[in-house]
């Protein structure tokens, strides 16, 4: 089990900073519309029928629906089928990144970030954290606030050395959550100074990463298989 979760962590982590940069980007080249979570497009849904703007409700909603449906894909896959559903996820990552760079900059904000509501959704219900821990890599609060808690709570358990352990290996994982995200939107934006609307492209350099780090755990997890079952044979 530890041979198949070798780099579960650092692949989260690499996840992460992938989050942060196209989290990053959506507000940066399509006018501050944030392509990872739902909240401001609720709100700006409710906003938009209160005042009676038809098209931009059925933009609202449209954008709803995809992330929605990328949650149920996710769902269905999970439980029909046995593959290793994060090798999918990078693959729709990079496929929304390649056409999202593409699409003009005069494009509606919204309409243009729809690869990637749905991308981001999928990510999130497939990469749902690392050590036993739940930690999203599209967004930030819950990881915040865990790191601030297990910190805080560090430092209040001062002679449990097993509670303090506990709480340390937390704070690594959602405090190096965040800061993995946040590297993300610093690499996002420093690429955006050079290139505009096409700097998501870079985008495929953490997930580049992230493949290859689940391509070696595979491999060696199976090798490890093979051997333990060549030595139970014998």
């Amino acid at each position: 089990m530890e041979r198949a979760n070798e780099f579960e962590l650092p692949v989260h982590f690499i996840m992460a900073v992938f989050g942060g940069f196209v989290g990053a980007y959506a507000i940066l080249a399509r006018m501050e519309v944030f392509g990872s979570a739902q909240t401001a497009n609720l709100i700006e849904l409710v906003c938009s029928v209160l005042g009676r703007n038809p098209e931009e409700v059925l933009t609202r909603v449209a954008a709803l629906l995809v992330y929605m449906s990328a949650m149920v894909v996710a769902a269905v896959l999970a439980k029909k089928v046995q593959w290793n559903l994060k090798y999918l996820a990078i693959f729709l990552d990079a496929s929304a990144i390649l056409a999202v760079g593409y699409f003009p900059e005069n494009m509606d904000p919204v309409m243009a970030l729809y690869p990637v509501f749905f991308v981001t959704a999928f990510q999130w219900c497939v990469f749902q954290g690392a050590k036993g821990y739940t930690s999203s890599t599209i967004f930030s609060t819950n990881n915040l606030k865990q790191t601030v808690f297990a910190i805080t709570e560090y430092f209040l358990y001062r002679k449990e050395e097993k509670v303090r352990k506990e709480k340390a290996e937390k704070a690594l994982v959602f405090g190096g959550t965040l800061l993995s995200f946040h590297i993300g939107v610093g690499f996002c934006y420093l690429i955006w100074l050079q290139y505009g609307i096409h700097s998501v492209w870079f985008g495929s350099i953490p997930l580049l990463a992230g493949a290859v780090l689940l391509v070696i755990q595979d491999v060696r997890a199976k090798a490890y298989t093979r051997e333990q079952d060549s030595v139970s044979c014998s």
